[in-house]
């Protein structure tokens, strides 16, 4: 009786969802959800029983340390990336140089996000929104809305998650699991087909036709390539920059983890100034964009709510009591990640929480068996629905902010395709165990 009156012996996972409830509920009073987010944060860092000063500590190391710093600087850097290409017109170049080589604004709205999500960058779901804009800004019943649009963007930039070796999400599970790179990249493939199909029949069939064009246009490679000339300055300088850094022998490079992505960006954004004849004072002044510093405050509140989950024993505490709850095996290797993924709403969070407890419950099965493999695939996409449901997703909260609508809005377009993937899974896992 004693631990229900008292909210303070609680449950941690009732906690948590509690909490998740109040910053999603105080995020539709037009309160920016960065505070909103942590405040959650510190509120829970005090609920999980650490005194005021304690709390106040974990939240600034968690705002300062390197990786904040990095996301927020990348993600500055994207924002403003996207500004001047759109400014310029450079992202409607994009589109139309893309859709008169498929005439499909349909098709164009998928491809965009995917081919950026093959590059694996803190808040991508940010450079590929207005190319999702672009491409279905024009149809008989007007635009569509804005919570279809983000979904779109949403669902087709992650599909690289499953599969994809530079996604350090997958990097990290297959280190952990012990098995061969490509091994798992060929269970995972199929997966992510899936996760594809789920989006084209979801989504993509309900976004309105555009007006026939009378002549559309014979579309160039050429044309396509050139406006795309930053994105494949990024990406060759993110590939440069890392594979000098394999190459670099004992110790690892002499500069920070993510340089390779920060550099990357940096030759994105002089490639985009160039080509749209925008000066630096100009490019400097994009910094200062309120919609910028809004989402700086945005990626601070993620940052202290992920750390005051992680210092106040908030994720670690929820793995033990469903342990204690005598909860199945199977369930245990299902439910660990999901929450994880949730809680944490980032693939190296939710592989990190997870994966050790779940690895050992795999100590009976022979390492690199087909069923070893499937019983860590179903893992690790158990944590991938939470991280895509988890309202503390950098890209569902850019995509969102972005689109101007509401997370609960966004929610039921991801619905079916997430049915359709979970049917999906466990038909892919019983044909492999």
């Amino acid at each position: 009786m004693n631990e229900i009156l008292n909210p303070l012996l609680w449950p941690s996972l009732v906690k948590v969802l509690i909490i998740f409830v109040l910053v999603v509920t105080t995020s539709r009073f037009k309160i920016n959800l960065g505070y909103c987010i942590a405040g959650g944060g510190l509120l829970l860092g005090l609920w999980m029983g650490h005194g005021p000063m304690t709390v106040a500590s974990e939240a600034v190391q968690a705002m300062v340390s390197p990786v904040s710093l990095r996301l927020a600087l990348a993600v500055a850097f994207m924002l403003v990336l996207s500004h001047l290409m759109k400014e310029g017109g450079q992202l409607e170049r994009i589109v139309g140089s893309f859709s008169r080589l498929v005439h499909s604004p349909k098709a164009t709205a998928a491809v965009m996000p995917a081919i950026i999500g093959l590059l694996p960058m803190p808040g991508g779901a940010l450079f590929s929104a207005p190319m999702v804009e672009a491409s279905c800004q024009a149809s008989p019943d007007g635009e569509a809305n804005g919570s279809l649009l983000a979904a779109v963007n949403y669902w087709f930039r992650h599909h690289g998650e499953y599969w994809w070796p530079m996604y350090p999400g997958f990097i990290l599970v297959v280190s952990l699991l012990g098995v061969d790179t490509l091994a798992f990249m060929l269970v995972m493939l199929p997966l992510a087909a899936v996760h594809l199909g789920g989006g084209v029949w979801f989504l993509l069939r309900r976004l309105p036709d555009p007006p026939a064009e009378e002549n559309p246009g014979v579309g160039s490679v050429r044309e396509f390539i050139i406006e795309c000339a930053p994105i494949l300055v990024m990406i060759a300088v993110v590939v440069v920059v890392t594979g000098l850094g394999a190459l670099w022998g004992e110790g690892g490079p002499p500069w920070p983890e993510g340089t390779a992505l920060i550099v990357g960006l940096a030759g994105a954004l002089i490639a985009a100034a160039i080509a749209n004849r925008i000066g630096p004072l100009q490019v400097l002044a994009t910094f200062g964009r309120r919609d910028v510093l809004m989402m700086m405050v945005l990626i601070a509140g993620i940052m202290i709510f992920q750390g005051l989950m992680k210092s106040s024993g908030a994720v670690g505490a929820i793995q033990q009591e469903m342990k204690a709850y005598g909860i199945p095996t199977l369930a245990m290797i299902c439910l660990l990640p999901f929450v994880s993924g949730v809680v944490t709403g980032i693939a190296v969070g939710y592989v990190g929480a997870s994966m050790p407890l779940v690895v050992p419950l795999l100590a009976g099965m022979g390492l690199g068996d087909l069923a070893y493999l499937a019983h860590g695939g179903l893992a690790f996409v158990c944590g991938f629905f939470g991280m895509m449901l988890s309202p503390l997703h950098l890209c569902f909260l850019l995509s969102r902010d972005y689109f101007k609508c509401t997370l609960t809005s966004c929610y039921p377009y991801l619905y079916g395709p997430l049915a359709l993937n979970t049917v999906g899974l466990v038909i892919w896992y019983l044909i492999l165990s």
